[in-house]
């Protein structure tokens, strides 16, 4: 076939199909999109963090990181007079709340209180590993500022002075816990551009202001010329207390990188789902135009066109589609990601990224994979309807005018196969904490589905009653007649309400099984917390007490964390230090909330996500080092964790001080006596919660709701990618029914000679679009019950490490399987207007 004649072809196959060629670019340029958005939105962030890494690091060789309420400054003097180490640097490293200088009005500036890293350093060793962070000659400087050592300044990075909204000489407070520790900028560090939002100061005063004595959160190294480095790190490591391990500087960016993965791949599992219905209605579009132009085909065949030829030019054809919409999608995408990270950031509703700036780094071959995966699909597609015309008869073709597609014998074999490997699939073990066998469960289960469409309208249309009504009796003999048609026309409705109601059954049994775990939870009247957004600031034992002594508080119960980074470990794993009773298991939904015996061992409870991240058991000892010291602790159950998806471990608070001495708190819940005013005893517990900078009060009422709002919020464009799937594969209804009603107008005319008037064949459109789309939700509400139960079971399990219940949204789906039937009829008879408006003589004399 020369370039000529296939120029021809395509030109005049787009121009008859503008609409539907259209809806299929948009589609997959929506699908590509959104992959591409999400990519770049994650891949931007994660080369932020990955370059602060770096760049703070300096030429350190090694740190040595320890929990996240530090450890004892005594190990850095043990480790820096080891051979091994040239150069050693203590770290105070703390997440802190700043707040902007005033404005003139009084209020605070534009942006109000931020979060940024605060890094206590002690300047001269610390200039032997990044020498950025003395102001020098390069940076700007105030005059006279004596440096580091004076207890009023402190220096920023730019992205922190930008955050700030301050310059040279300009003053700002960080959020401590004595009150607000006011600052002046000493000068800007232009050799830590890439570092992030970070204010440095010397560590004594870090350690002073923010109640640090005696505590370094990190020791930055560089090993000796020559020396072995496995015996460095084993030397260095003797010297260190337990809970403080080795690692390189930029691992905790490839740490983050590996606690994101799940979320990311999930988030881009999702965005596909456009993708993917938009190559059924690339399918679709490619399958209706070539039966409509069989006889042109057959034409061609007879003229001496091969069928190789005539397969070739089909896929040029859907690859055109989707080299379209994959250009536009991408554009799209960087177009969005850009406006998102200009907007809000690079966090996408889980938080992992909200402490980054917007960074905008695109991966430029991860974009070309996503535009070519719009490629592969629309390509996809377009075999699938090669592989039918290679059925084509050629004689029959041109002299008659059947209306459907050719199409493969349907049975309830390849359905079937389809189904059990997709139950054989769902078995398989993760791939990296990525759930592989859950998302090919899934396709597999759509597939089956989509290969169902055929027989099943054989055997629901079969056993219609529709004897009464002669336009249902057309109705359902026009569908179970035209196999090819409805298999094309349906497998978009059965693909999208498919992942629609299952993404709905997974969101409404997560909702409901958050609702249920928060009410447990959140067992006191009210909860104070100290410091939102960071972690510099705590309840000291003396408020605590005032706490416990206010009128009509009848218990308090001081909650403390810590965060662990175990050796041999990539997660970290979040130490919650609480008053442990049977009502709290009860909440937190451990399968035998009665208290153990106490013992040698501390008994513990840990989370699903510890479980399966650490390997723990009920019944197994374990040991953990608790503020430098190993403690050991008996697993006694496990308990359920929607707010930690990276491991966590719950000890009594009476086991932790008298283990580590630590009688501080980050939270407290208090108990109201039953007879107390609400109202009064909030208003006294906020004046002594309020002696504490920035600290919170809320009730237990104002968490559950804002929790669920939170909830709400994050699966807002779920919802919204749910309907888009849906009204493009009720589009491409409307589209089919638009071509066959026009390819059917002499029968139309003959119905309209045998007495029915033009609202009836409207009519008879209606009920074949019902039929169709009945078949569709029936097929799509079966498949999305059973990828539900994947989505829960499967890939959220070994996604997230959440256990979770089925619970089932029966009005909610009852809704959607209404709407698509409603509207399929609608669609079918508004596509059907143009070719019933004709006379009836002109009609049955069309040559159509």
């Amino acid at each position: 076939m020369n370039a000529a004649l296939v120029a021809t072809l395509l030109a005049g196959s787009l121009a008859g199909n503008r609409w539907r060629s259209g809806l299929a670019v948009a589609c997959i340029a929506l699908g590509v999109a959104l992959a591409g958005a999400v990519h770049t939105l994650h891949a931007s962030a994660l080369d932020e963090i990955d370059r602060a890494a770096r760049t703070l690091g300096g030429e350190a060789d090694l740190q040595a990181r320890g929990p996240r309420n530090g450890f004892d400054d005594a190990a850095f003097i043990a480790v820096a007079k080891l051979p091994e180490v040239a150069a050693a640097s203590p770290v105070v490293e703390l997440d802190v709340v700043a707040l902007p200088p005033a404005a003139e009005s009084g209020e605070r500036a534009a942006g109000g209180r931020t979060t940024v890293k605060l890094l206590g350093i002690d300047p001269f060793r610390a200039a032997r590993l990044q020498p950025g962070f003395l102001a020098g000659a390069s940076g700007e400087r105030a005059e006279g500022t004596p440096g580091y050592l004076d207890t009023d300044v402190a220096f920023l990075t730019p992205a922190a002075a930008r955050h700030l909204g301050v310059g040279v000489n300009g003053a700002f407070a960080l959020r401590g816990p004595r009150g607000d520790v006011k600052l002046r900028v000493g000068g800007l560090l232009p050799a830590l551009e890439g570092g992030g939002p970070v204010v440095v100061v010397d560590i004594a005063h870090a350690q002073f202001a923010f109640a640090r004595l005696g505590l370094i959160h990190r020791i930055d190294l560089r090993l000796a010329p020559g020396a072995s480095r496995e015996r460095a790190i084993a030397s260095i490591q003797s010297a260190l207390p337990p809970g403080v391990r080795l690692e390189r500087p930029d691992d905790g960016a490839s740490r983050t990188a590996g606690l994101t993965r799940a979320y990311r791949v999930n988030l881009t599992a999702l965005a596909l789902m456009a993708l993917f219905t938009g190559g059924f209605l690339v399918f679709s579009t490619l399958a209706l135009a070539a039966a409509r132009r069989r006889q042109e085909f057959a034409l061609l065949r007879a003229l001496g066109l091969t069928a190789g030829a005539l397969r070739r030019f089909l896929a040029l054809e859907g690859a055109l589609l989707g080299l379209a919409g994959a250009a536009a999608g991408t554009v799209l995408g960087l177009a969005a990601s850009r406006a998102m990270l200009e907007r809000f950031g690079h966090d996408l509703g889980a938080g992992f990224f909200s402490g980054t700036a917007g960074t905008f780094s695109p991966d430029l071959l991860a974009l070309a994979a996503v535009g070519l995966a719009g490629v592969a699909t629309a390509g996809t597609a377009a075999f699938a309807v090669t592989r039918a015309f290679d059925r084509l008869d050629v004689a029959q073709a041109l002299k008659d005018r059947h209306l459907d597609l050719p199409a493969a014998p349907g049975g309830w074999s390849a359905p079937a196969a389809t189904a059990v490997l997709a139950t054989l699939a769902a078995f398989l073990p993760p791939a990296g904490e990525i759930p592989v066998g859950g998302y090919l469960a899934i396709v597999l289960a759509l597939g089956a589905a989509v290969l169902a469409v055929v027989p099943a309208t054989q055997v629901l249309l079969s056993r219609a009653r529709a004897e009464e009504n002669p336009l249902l009796v057309l109705a359902t003999a026009q569908v179970r007649s035209l196999p090819g048609h409805l298999a094309a026309m349906v497998s978009g409705i059965v693909v999208s309400v498919a992942l629609t109601s299952a993404m709905a059954i997974m969101v409404f049994s997560f909702r409901v099984s958050l609702d249920g775990w928060l009410q447990g939870v959140l067992g006191a009247d009210f909860f104070a917390r100290a410091s939102p957004g960071g972690d510099a600031v705590v309840f000291d034992e003396r408020l605590q007490s005032r706490l416990a002594q206010v009128p009509g508080a009848a218990r308090i119960d001081p909650i403390r964390y810590d965060r662990l980074n175990l050796a041999g470990h990539s997660h970290p794993l979040t130490v919650m230090a609480r008053p442990v009773t049977e009502r709290l298991l009860a909440g937190f939904q451990v399968a035998s909330p009665a208290l153990p015996p106490k013992g040698d061992a501390m008994n513990a409870w840990m989370s699903e996500a510890a479980a399966d991240l650490f390997g723990w058991k009920a019944g197994d000892e374990i040991e953990l080092p608790f503020a430098g010291k190993p403690a050991r602790l008996r697993i006694a159950g496990t308990y359920r964790d929607y707010a930690r998806t990276w491991g966590a471990i719950l000890v009594d608070l009476e086991d932790w001080r008298r283990h580590t001495g630590d009688r501080l708190a980050n939270d407290v819940a208090i108990v109201a006596d039953r007879s107390a005013d609400a109202k009064a005893l909030e208003k006294a517990l906020a004046r002594v919660v309020g002696e504490v900078p920035g600290a919170e009060l809320h009730d237990a009422a104002y968490i559950h709701n804002r929790s669920l709002e939170i909830f709400d919020r994050t699966f807002a464009a779920t919802y919204a990618l749910e309907a888009a799937a849906v009204l493009i594969a009720l589009a491409g209804v409307t589209s089919s029914f638009a071509a066959l009603a026009w390819s059917r107008r002499r029968e139309f005319g003959v119905l309209r000679h045998l007495g029915l008037t033009r609202r009836e064949v409207l009519r008879l459109l209606a009920f074949e679009g019902a039929a169709a789309g009945g078949v569709g939700v029936a097929l799509g509400l079966a498949a999305g019950a059973a990828v539900s139960v994947v989505l829960v079971r499967v890939v959220n399990r070994q996604s997230f490490h959440w256990g979770m219940e089925i619970h089932w949204p029966w009005l909610a789906l009852g809704v959607l399987a209404g709407a698509v039937v409603l509207l399929c009829a609608l669609g079918a008879a508004a596509a059907g207007r143009a070719a019933v408006a004709r006379e009836a003589v002109d009609a049955v004399k069309d040559d159509a």
